[in-house]
């Protein structure tokens, strides 16, 4: 996906209007940043590629892409965007935290960023096309072959504005039935807890996933969790 494409495709991940950090989309400002910059970095023997801007990694999932923005202090220089390739195309990724006959499901589940074990609820990164209500669907019966009985969205959540502009929608579900764990994504078992048992390992950081923190937070304060 070239840098040029996407601003036409998706301008308004490029929108300016009452945004003090400006976006740069001009080639001529950009081709001369980049000139001064390649130099600088030349000179100070750093990799060039820092002065990369555009689209600096095109993935199946993820897009990466590194803006020439303006500062509001007039300072200019890269900034860097991860997109979730989903988004780009009418896709939403979710987050379900799901209960059953008063208890809460937990995933334990191999996550290699980290590279380590963590608790969390069932999530993905959602499919192009695919509207978020069945995606949070899809991921359920993938995950523990589970089916969803009613399902209320707890509304939009970004895991980290300063990184990602990835907007991930955060659901409530109470399950019908559920089956086995998904082995081959890493999920070695899942977990039935109370919501006390489930708010002690928030506050003892035995749950350190931010997408299961958003959700208990989210449906807590809706009022429905009880």
């Amino acid at each position: 996906m070239k840098y040029e494409n996407m601003i036409k495709e998706h301008s308004d991940l490029f929108e300016n209007t009452n945004s003090p950090i400006k976006i740069i989309t001009d080639s001529n400002r950009i081709r001369d940043w980049q000139e001064n910059r390649y130099a600088e970095l030349s000179a100070e023997g750093k990799p060039l590629e820092w002065a990369d801007i555009g689209v600096v990694l095109n993935d199946p999932y993820i897009v990466v892409i590194r803006d020439l923005v303006e500062f509001p202090g007039g300072n200019v220089g890269g900034y860097f965007r991860v997109i979730n390739r989903a988004d780009l195309n009418g896709g939403q990724g979710v987050v379900i935290l799901c209960e059953k006959e008063g208890k809460y499901l937990l995933l334990h589940q191999y996550r290699h960023p980290v590279r380590s074990w963590s608790y969390e609820v069932p999530r993905g990164f959602g499919q192009p096309g695919v509207v978020a209500e069945e995606q949070a669907k899809t991921e359920v019966l993938e995950e523990v072959d589970g089916e969803i009985d009613e399902l209320i969205d707890l509304g939009v959540y970004y895991n980290n504005s300063g990184l990602e502009a990835n907007k991930v929608k955060l659901f409530y579900a109470k399950l019908k039935s559920i089956g086995q764990p998904a082995e081959e994504e890493g999920i070695e078992s899942y977990l039935w807890v109370s919501l006390v048992e489930l708010e002690v390992m928030i506050a003892r950081a035995e749950i350190t996933d931010g997408f299961t923190i958003a959700a208990y937070t989210r449906a807590k304060l809706l009022g429905l969790l009880v």
